[in-house]
């Protein structure tokens, strides 16, 4: 059951322990987490944003550029002169300065068309290949509009097809500029240079963003000028969300209509354009995995130290306590001479275990001056009734010497008078409680006398001491009470008298005595019964001294020592006294 306590015990201390470092665990793995998921978003907004930045600076270098040649294009006099001359009809023509400068330029490779259309009813193109379609009205398209409405400023279309040109279906991008007389500011014509979708494509692709995510363009007024899936957009198939495109300038943010795309912004403001990066969440999410798992392989590390370390400590704190219960246990059953040793490092168990300790060394002297009290006690109660048997017997000799005086019997007189002398300056002793066996033998001789004095031929006896044992101490009245009970319960009711045997030698390291009388014997009931009953309140009965002498023998010598009777009824009866044998 003990076991079972503290088994219980220790689970409970290793329950509490473990949901404690699990919660921290869970609460730290947590916060973890998402300081892991918040730092990606972070990163890789931040990450995307600088690769679109450099990104944007390329396509900002590359219109800027542009810008240039328009500009250059501008100020040719063959161009200038074309477009102020006078033509009856329209008419279109080479212009070999055009030519010339798109195979010198150095972006030449990017240029699909250079179109000049004048006002005057001539268009000037760099490649005699190039014919203009008859139905198409050039001055209603957006970006001859938009040039116009800029009066000669640098204006960027959004990609379309070249739609303008028989027998070309290419994606472009177009930069157009109005021409103005310099000194009338009369409208001259429109310029208009077809861009390579190309070179768009080729920078926007460079950019990895994950296995899904993209980059597209788009100019100031929300229009996309770039997009990696364009066929889809031109055919309405695919929908940018625009909207919050043009409300952020720069930085990374959710898409609110699909929380699946995480969207970066970057805006080039010499043209108005904005450089936007798509990634998905999904895609950073996989570097969330790979930290979530490399959490969850530590924190199933440290819960198996946990598991480990938590065993220990319930074993640590459990032990001391389970040894102190066993200590206390056996002092339970009143072993207070168990030694209290416990081994631990923990303070308190340690404190308490030293406190006990104490109030054990405390409780044993209490318990040693208990039993002196009660031995010192048990002494003076026996010394008592001691000093209540011998007037007892002196009584009877008395009144035997008042017979014998009676009966004139002076010799006998003398003779009892002289040993009762003698028999009760052997029982003071000095007032010493343990004397020497010898003193003890003299002392029942002249006790014999007197009773054969009494009993006359009813009364034999006879002594058989080993003189070795005489050296030897004993305490004192150990042989009279027994030789008394044989006397007066054994042989005196017997009609042809009786004999008592009295003999004494050392057995091992113990001296023993025996009383032995051929009188009337003992049941076996009162046998077992003649050192255990109750004391009679009449001291007149021989039980009184036989246990008189048993309890003295055991409050000096101890338990193992005293009285054992045998006895065969209307036979005999023979009682040992066993003592250490102690030299003083």
């Amino acid at each position: 059951m003990k076991k079972f306590k503290m088994r219980k015990l220790r689970n409970k201390i290793f329950s509490y322990f473990f949901i404690l470092v699990m919660m921290i665990i869970l609460i730290l793995d947590s916060f973890l987490l998402y300081k892991i998921q918040d730092e990606a978003k972070n990163t890789t907004g931040l990450y995307v944003y600088e690769i679109i930045k450099q990104a944007g600076s390329s396509i900002q270098s590359y219109v800027e550029y542009m810008r240039q040649v328009s500009w250059v294009l501008l100020q040719d006099e063959v161009v200038r002169k074309s477009l102020t001359q006078s033509v009856q009809t329209p008419v279109s023509y080479t212009v070999s300065s055009l030519e010339k400068f798109k195979l010198n330029a150095n972006v030449g490779n990017d240029i699909e068309s250079i179109i000049i259309f004048g006002t005057n009813g001539v268009t000037l193109v760099e490649d005699s290949r190039y014919i203009i379609k008859d139905y198409i009205d050039i001055t209603q398209m957006d970006w001859y509009k938009k040039a116009i409405e800029a009066k000669g400023g640098f204006v960027v279309s959004t990609s379309h097809i070249q739609n303008y040109i028989e027998t070309s279906t290419k994606w472009v991008f177009s930069v157009s500029r109005a021409i103005f007389d310099t000194q009338s500011q009369k409208l001259l014509g429109v310029m208009l240079v077809d861009m390579s979708y190309k070179k768009l494509a080729d920078i926007c692709n460079q950019i990895t963003l994950g296995e899904e995510g993209y980059v597209y363009i788009v100019n100031k007024d929300g229009e996309i000028i770039y997009h990696p899936q364009q066929q889809l957009i031109y055919s309405d198939l695919k929908r940018e969300n625009l909207e919050i495109v043009q409300q952020k300038e720069n930085g990374s943010f959710v898409d609110a209509k699909d929380k699946s795309k995480i969207i970066t912004v970057h805006t080039l403001n010499s043209i108005g354009w904005r450089v936007v990066a798509v990634t998905y969440v999904s895609e950073f999410l996989i570097f969330k995995n790979r930290m979530m798992l490399a959490v969850i392989i530590i924190s199933i590390g440290c819960i198996l130290l946990m598991l480990i370390v938590s065993g220990q400590i319930a074993q640590e704190v459990c032990r001391p306590i389970s040894e102190l219960e066993t200590i206390m246990s056996k002092i339970e059953d009143g072993n207070l001479d168990t030694n209290l040793s416990i081994n631990t490092t923990t303070k308190e168990i340690f404190n308490l275990s030293r406190s006990f300790q104490t109030m054990l060394l405390k409780l044993r002297r209490l318990m040693e001056e208990v039993k002196e009290n009660e031995k010192t006690i048990r002494k003076v109660e026996l010394k008592l009734l001691q000093a209540q048997i011998n007037p007892h017997f002196l009584y009877n000799a008395l009144d035997t010497i008042i017979w014998l005086g009676e009966r004139k019997d002076h010799e006998k007189v003398v003779l009892m008078t002289s040993g009762l002398a003698k028999y009760f300056r052997l029982s003071l002793s000095k007032g010493a409680e343990i004397i020497p066996i010898i003193n003890e033998i003299e002392h029942i001789k002249y006790y014999l006398k007197i009773q054969k004095i009494r009993y006359e031929d009813k009364l034999s006896y006879s002594l058989h001491i080993d003189p070795t044992i005489y050296e030897y101490t004993t305490i004192k009245i150990i042989l009279q009470p027994l030789v008394e009970n044989a006397i007066y319960h054994g042989i005196k009711d017997k009609d042809e008298g009786g004999h008592i045997r009295i003999s004494a030698q050392k057995v091992g390291d113990c001296i023993v005595f025996e009383v032995e009388d051929n009188g009337k014997g003992m049941t076996d009931e009162e046998v077992n019964s003649i050192l255990t009953r109750t004391i009679p309140k009449s001291l007149t009965q021989g039980g009184v001294a036989i246990k008189n002498v048993h309890e003295r023998i055991q409050v000096y010598f101890g338990k193992d020592y005293g009285l054992r009777y045998e006895s065969s009824l209307g036979n005999w009866t023979k009682v040992y006294v066993t003592i250490p044998a102690l030299i003083d």
